[in-house]
């Protein structure tokens, strides 16, 4: 891969912020180590979100999501496994979002505005 001066940010489709909100989900795949539970999303943007897991899905895996937004809405989504890293004792784990609904995106854009 060539050098260039962009950094990852640079690169990225959507901005995106750092945040702490509680996440329920259920995940599809059969083989899932737990088909329901909560996660942390430690950053977020209209089109995916990074969740704190302890537990390690695949890449492909899909998920309902229920973001418990800091006004006290929930932003209920649907997403797929892009990415894994093993952090210290949990996983994060990279969420990009199926089709987001209008009146979603802008509560997205309510909770990640500078």
């Amino acid at each position: 891969m060539p050098k260039t001066d962009k950094s990852a940010a640079d690169f990225r489709r959507a901005y995106r912020k750092n945040v702490k909100l509680l996440v329920g989900f259920h995940c599809y795949a059969p083989n899932a180590p737990i088909p329901d539970g909560f996660a942390r999303a430690v950053s977020l943007s209209e089109t995916g979100a990074m969740l704190e897991l302890p537990d390690l899905y695949q890449v492909g895996n899909e998920f309902d999501l229920e973001f418990l937004f800091d006004n006290d809405f929930i932003a209920p989504l649907k997403g797929k496994i892009v990415r894994i890293d093993k952090r210290k004792e949990m996983y994060e784990t990279a969420i990009e979002f199926a089709k987001v609904p209008a009146k979603i995106k802008r509560l997205i854009e309510d909770q990640i505005k500078e």
